[in-house]
């Protein structure tokens, strides 16, 4: 399943770039599709935020590393058993570690690669609005299994 999602990350942005100048100077049978994993980081009130993966798409959370009371943790997300984002607080180093795991469909929840995994790991259901909502008041919807293949029609036509 296909999902349009915006990354307004700079990053992003420049993955983008390099793709497309690729594809322009390339023929059809040499083209790159876009498929990077999403990512970003912020600073929040003094706390490095990173992210990689999309946690909107997940059904699970756990705590995998660190601790929350001390504000420097990683946050594992997981859909259908399998990791697909996580999320550090102030311990970015295994972010790339993390990125592995969402890139090989790795089990949920995943193990920890450090010493300082929580007492509780038991993941706990997230609670972010599903796919259809978050598609509410869209004037398009594409739609296809192929990313080649577009189908593009009014969304009131696409809910009916």
């Amino acid at each position: 399943e296909y999902r349009l999602i915006s990354l307004e990350h700079w990053a992003n942005a420049v993955e983008q770039a390099e793709v497309a100048a690729h594809n322009m100077v390339h023929g059809q049978a040499e083209r790159w599709p876009h498929l990077s994993i999403p990512r970003f980081w912020s600073i929040q009130f003094g706390v490095n935020i990173k992210s990689v993966g999309v946690p909107t798409f997940a059904d699970e959370v756990v705590v995998t590393q660190g601790s929350v009371s001390d504000h420097r943790f990683v946050a594992a997300y997981g859909y259908q058993g399998r990791v697909t984002a996580a999320v550090t607080f102030n311990n970015a180093k295994w972010l790339d570690h993390y990125r592995r795991l969402i890139e090989t469909a790795a089990p949920f929840p995943p193990p920890c690669p450090t010493p300082d995994q929580p007492v509780d790991t038991k993941p706990v259901p997230v609670d972010f609005p599903g796919p259809t909502l978050l598609a509410q008041g869209a004037t398009v919807v594409v739609t296809g299994h192929d990313p080649g293949e577009r189908r593009v029609t009014a969304a009131h036509q696409h809910c009916r």
